[in-house]
């Protein structure tokens, strides 16, 4: 689901790296790594780029401090009417530092001796929205949504990932209306390692997914029959982090209840 729409931000992006698998496919284990949302110090994301059947463009921009945390992510359509929209992160912290504008994350660690593990808690304009807990081991990864009380009526989700030789096992639980189950695979490219193929239960539809090394890190692109996406990974040691504060603009554009969502 790789960016279903604007609304629909996916915070864990700014978490998620490629880690040192098992696997021999270096696409299947990036796809991993990308959807597993707990940070692994090697690689962080630079920006991503989605493109829809009705010619409708996006991107999204990420901005680290100098520890290498993610601080703001700016969001611009390619619309003529369309003002960017700005997300900002906070880290081992509580509700005081929110400034009650716009979209504010609160990202708390929750880590365990043998677990990785983030607590990412999502408000809009000062109100809480619910949060989004995910949990990573060596070939195992698990996230779930929990809306607030007053969301309720949103969906809440869960979501396993495991990685078996070259094949990434992917289930989805969704406890809204239906408590739907959808299984899907990613399968390793026989004759390339840098390639993927996803398919999907639901519709029985295809995906086509290629990992791109680069000079500063890699790229992740993502096609389906009316959809493309892009997403563009620096290495941590070809990064360079501001020293300066980004300041916030006066004025933040009002966006949807509900942002945070599964990355993929």
């Amino acid at each position: 689901m790789f960016g279903k729409c604007k609304n629909l931000f996916f915070i864990s992006a700014i978490l998620l790296t490629l880690s040192t698998m098992a696997s021999g496919n270096t696409c299947t284990e990036a796809m991993f790594g990308v959807n597993s949302f707990v940070n692994q110090d090697k690689a962080r994301i630079d920006s991503s780029y989605f493109n829809d059947n009705a010619q409708n463009e996006w991107t999204y921009k990420y901005i680290y401090n100098k520890n290498g945390q993610s601080k703001q992510a700016r969001y611009d359509s390619k619309k003529e009417s369309s003002n960017a929209e700005f997300f900002y992160f906070y880290y081992d912290t509580t509700e005081t530092v929110l400034k009650n504008k716009g979209t504010e994350y609160i990202i708390l660690n929750c880590n365990t001796q043998d677990t990785l593990c983030i607590q990412q808690k999502v408000y809009h304009n000062g109100r809480y929205q619910g949060e989004q807990i995910s949990k990573r081991s060596t070939n195992y990864a698990r996230s779930e949504w929990i809306p607030s009380l007053r969301h309720s009526f949103t969906a809440r989700w869960f979501t396993e990932r495991i990685l078996k030789n070259d094949t990434l096992f992917v289930i989805e639980y969704d406890y809204f209306i239906t408590n739907s189950v959808q299984k899907n695979l990613i399968v390793a490219d026989s004759t390339d390692d840098f390639k993927c193929l996803e398919y999907r239960g639901d519709d029985n539809t295809v995906k086509s997914i290629t990992y791109k090394p680069n000079e500063k890190g890699y790229s992740i692109s993502i096609d389906e029959r009316y959809y493309h996406s892009e997403f563009f990974f620096v290495n941590t040691d070809k990064m360079s982090f501001p020293q300066k504060t980004v300041k916030r603009p006066k004025n933040t554009p009002k966006t949807s209840d509900y942002f945070l969502v599964d990355l993929y």
